[in-house]
């Protein structure tokens, strides 16, 4: 990707306008497109920010249809010269968090907007510095878990604090230029053919459960642990080794680290380029029955395209059972109903009609559970 020259005037103005029409605290994002003089001059539809920020899939679904695709999926139709876009409400357009670039692999433009309007233009490119800082950054906020000390938990914090600073000088200010305006860019280019295959998974490997839990009890206090294993006939064998997580979660970059190199490189390359198509997502959940939920399906399938499985165990290391969320096109339709949903909470006009959106919502994340499918082990 070209250095970014400036932006659009009239991008700004369209951006800054909706924000504060919005209000609310809500932001507004697109794709931006780089042209061959290195001016951001086109972008996607706007779409407005709900619940959770900026709807993903609704984002995508301009570039190249969602339907049945997980995130990564989507992204691999992204032009070459894509940036990604959003305000900042509140802001001043000052970058400190790089999971965007991380996410995207792309360089990332934030509009801050305060009360009167437009109150600054950064951007940040992807740098493979950034991502070794993001993997350092997750290792950080185990290690405060780990830690058994308070000496030792403040010099965790000390470093995680030293980061935090070097994150003030990654993004630098956008120049505003005067372009003329163009239509919104619409799927103008081919269809992404790549596919993580769909694969159903009956079973798992029992050593590889049962040393799975027993790292689990080893750091103890409810943390999951987790690896990558790999698919062969329906069955999942191990083949990365475990890392840990922390209380409900285990670190995207982490998580890739049990099987790959993820060093210099972003979440999107290495689950595009380097975790295996036919690897699967298995961790533990402590105190529970490998039962999971709406966050357990979109860190694996509905972001990864990958198949995530839970082993419930108890606190002395028995095993309850395992399930498993596979990359389905149920999976992905509730997605798309959910981030809708998002967006719609703030379209209501009476109580009742809030209290129909909440509710849908609750019975998505029990339509999600209802996907958990139970495996043998072993």
């Amino acid at each position: 990707m070209q250095e970014i020259k400036g932006i659009a005037k009239y991008i700004v103005d369209n951006l800054v306008k909706r924000t504060l029409e919005l209000s609310q605290g809500r932001n507004v994002g697109c794709f931006g497109f780089v042209d061959n003089e290195g001016y951001v001059s086109t972008t996607t539809e706007l779409i407005d920010g709900g619940l959770s920020g900026i709807p993903l899939r609704i984002l995508l679904d301009k570039i190249t249809s969602m339907d049945n695709k997980s995130m990564i999926e989507g992204l691999e139709s992204l032009p070459d010269n894509a940036v990604f876009i959003s305000t900042r409400p509140g802001k001043t357009g000052l970058i400190t968090n790089l999971s965007g670039v991380d996410f995207f692999n792309l360089p990332i433009i934030s509009i801050g907007v305060k009360n009167e309007g437009l109150a600054g233009v950064g951007v940040v490119y992807p740098e493979d510095e950034y991502f070794d800082w993001l993997t350092e950054s997750e290792k950080m906020d185990i290690n405060t878990l780990a830690s058994k000390t308070m000496e030792e938990e403040k010099e965790v914090l000390r470093k995680n604090n030293e980061l935090v600073l070097q994150l003030l000088d990654v993004s630098r200010e956008l120049q505003i230029v005067d372009l003329p305006e163009n239509p919104p860019y619409y799927r103008q280019n081919p269809e992404s053919t790549w596919n993580v295959p769909r694969v159903q998974v009956n079973s798992i490997d029992k050593e590889m459960a049962e040393n799975l839990v027993k790292h689990s009890i080893e750091v103890g206090q409810g943390r999951e642990v987790a690896a990558l294993g790999r698919l062969k006939d329906g069955k999942i064998f191990p083949e990365g080794k475990t890392v840990e997580g922390g209380m409900g979660y285990v670190p995207s970059r982490l998580l890739a680290s049990s099987l790959v190199d993820v060093s210099g490189k972003s979440l999107r390359e290495i689950y595009r380029s380097d975790v295996p198509e036919d690897a699967v997502i298995v961790h533990t959940h402590p105190g529970g029955t490998g039962v999971m939920h709406i966050g357990d399906a979109n860190a694996g399938p509905g972001t990864w395209g990958r198949p995530i499985v839970a082993i419930g165990h108890d606190k002395e290391g028995n095993i309850k059972g395992a399930t498993v969320v596979e990359n389905t096109e149920k999976l992905h339709q509730l997605a798309e109903e959910d981030e809708s949903l998002n967006l719609e909470f703030f379209k209501v006009e009476t109580q009742e009609e809030e209290s129909q959106v909440r509710n849908r919502k609750f019975g998505i994340a029990q339509e999600y559970t209802s996907l958990c499918k139970p495996i043998e082990i072993n």
